[in-house]
């Protein structure tokens, strides 16, 4: 057995442990309903199935169980599954402001002007990048593209149509792996999010921003608690 020092594990901080926490609930959240979604599904179908065999469907018009197995397969496979992904991108995003928000109220030197048109949280966090020598600028940007997207579902449901700033939402999405403008429901070109896609960001913005609460600590960016 190798030998652990249970004193230094004992002592180590665990950073930003509230968000650790709640990372960790949104991933569970998304994995949660995809699956509890999926599985709704079948049982759907297999309802369907049980009737039209108990000749439930024989007085209806022709077609009709097809209307009803296409009515299942739109709301179990686009429309509840896009609403848990546009809820879980509203999840991360805010949970990763208010971390930042967090972070802020602890610093010694100040963030400085805010320059016009830039999002709050993304200057904090270039800021802080900087200050503790992380070289996460590639995920900043990342980030930042996840906020544009929130900003779209947030205040135009997803829809491209609605959203004044188009021409910054098209920019994000192109940056994203598995976000797309598609249109799989009647509204429109809309924000698309693919199963899966939102899984890399949220394990990497975990580790990004426990890694800064750390990095900020140890170098004296905040002041010790």
């Amino acid at each position: 057995m190798s030998n652990i020092d249970l004193q230094r594990l004992l002592s180590e901080p665990i950073y930003a442990f509230n968000f650790q926490f709640m990372i960790g609930d949104i991933q569970d959240y998304l994995d949660f309903s995809e699956n509890n979604i999926e599985w709704l599904y079948r049982t759907e179908l297999q309802s369907i199935r049980r009737r039209a065999e108990a000749g439930d469907f024989d007085t209806m018009p022709h077609g009709y169980r097809e209307h009803l197995e296409a009515n299942a397969e739109h709301r179990f496979k686009v429309s509840l599954p896009l609403r848990v992904r546009y809820g879980a991108l509203l999840a991360l995003v805010t949970a990763t402001e208010w971390s930042v928000a967090h972070l802020a109220h602890r610093l010694i030197k100040p963030f400085g002007t805010i320059p016009k048109g830039r999002n709050k949280t993304i200057h904090e966090l270039d800021v802080l990048n900087e200050r503790t020598c992380l070289g996460r600028d590639e995920l900043i940007k990342d980030f930042e593209a996840l906020v544009r997207v929130r900003n779209c579902v947030a205040h135009s449901a997803g829809l491209e149509r609605d959203y004044k700033h188009r021409d910054t939402l098209l920019e994000a999405i192109q940056r994203l792996n598995g976000f797309s403008l598609a249109k799989w429901h009647f509204f429109g070109s809309h924000v698309a999010i693919d199963k899966g896609a939102l899984d890399k960001y949220i394990q990497e913005i975990k580790v990004f921003v426990v890694d800064l609460h750390k990095a900020a600590y140890e170098k004296e960016v905040i002041s010790r608690p």
